[in-house]
């Protein structure tokens, strides 16, 4: 599994998500408003100007299995509006996912006690297997 990180133009999720939903990539997808900056050593240059250097951004964050992460990557540079009209520019990250927890409606029990752990703490252990790694619910 892969998670992809990519800050893009606001005006392009709709067209990413629809582009995504036609290629049937079936992730998990978050979105964050954030204000980036271009280029940091040009923003420290101008800072003494008037003109505002944040620009208003989307990142999302979408957990896709490794056979569609590069079907992920292409739709959002085609889509993304990376380097329309003066826009940031954006950037996607790839990063190694080993496993997802998912979190449900189910009734919690209390975690077991830890070996080691000082008193007073709480601690959780959850065991994972390479089986488990996948998208798959881990009860706790």
């Amino acid at each position: 599994m892969k998670k992809i990180e990519a800050v893009i133009d606001p005006a392009a999720l709709e067209a990413v998500k629809l582009h995504l939903v036609e290629a049937g990539i079936d992730g998990r997808l978050t979105v964050t408003e954030v204000n980036g900056i271009e280029n940091l050593g040009r923003f420290y240059e101008l800072q003494a100007t008037s003109q505002d250097q944040w620009k208003p951004c989307l990142k999302i964050d979408l957990i896709v299995s490794d056979r569609q992460t590069q079907s992920t990557v292409n739709i959002i540079l085609q889509h993304a509006n990376l380097m329309a009209s003066g826009g940031s520019g954006g950037h996607i990250n790839i990063l190694p996912l080993d496993a997802t927890l998912e979190i449900g409606p189910e009734k919690l029990q209390a975690p077991p006690k830890v070996k080691g752990v000082s008193k007073g703490s709480t601690a959780l252990a959850v065991g994972i297997t390479p089986e488990a790694s996948r998208s798959e619910q881990i009860p706790l």
